[in-house]
C-alpha cells in the first residue's frame, strides 16, 4: 500500500485489513508505521467492493479505481477528518483477493443473517462501540 504525499510522491504504508463475521458490515484497516499502530478506521465493507468498479463513499471515507502509471489496475482509497486527509493506493488484484476471502466468510448481500443485533445494542448501551 503506498501513502500518497502529493507532488513529493508516495511512501509505503502498512495496512492490516481485517474482518470479521460477527461485525459483517465493516471493514477495519490498522495503519502501520515502525512497528507500531499510528492509525485505526472502520468503514463498510460495501465501500470496497464498489470501490473497485466505480466511485463510492462520501465524506470521511471514498474510494475509486484508477490505473496507475505503469498501466496497473489500483484502488485509491481516500480518508479525511476535519484536519487532515490520508490518500492511499493498494492494487486492485489485491484488494480483490481479500475481498474475495470475506465474501467466503459472509456473502455480500446476506450480511444481516450474521449480525446479532442484541449484542450490538447492549454494546452500544454499554458505550462501547
Amino acid at each position: 500500500m503506498q501513502l500518497l504525499l502529493g507532488p513529493e510522491g508516495t511512501v509505503p504504508v502498512a495496512g492490516r485489513f481485517s474482518y470479521r463475521s460477527d461485525r459483517p458490515f465493516e471493514v477495519e484497516v490498522v495503519f502501520i508505521s515502525r512497528g507500531r499502530t499510528v492509525a485505526t478506521w472502520l468503514f463498510a465493507r460495501e465501500l470496497l467492493l464498489n470501490g473497485l468498479r466505480d466511485e463510492a463513499g462520501e465524506g470521511d471515507v471514498r474510494v475509486w479505481p484508477f490505473r496507475g502509471l505503469n498501466g496497473q489496475r489500483r484502488v485509491h482509497i481516500e480518508l479525511s477528518t476535519d484536519e487532515n486527509v490520508c490518500e492511499l493506493s493498494v492494487r486492485a488484484t489485491e484488494l480483490t483477493a481479500w475481498l474475495e476471502q470475506t465474501a467466503a466468510i459472509v456473502p455480500p448481500g446476506h450480511e444481516d443473517r450474521y449480525l446479532d443485533m442484541d449484542i450490538h445494542l447492549a454494546r452500544l448501551f454499554a458505550g462501547k462501540c
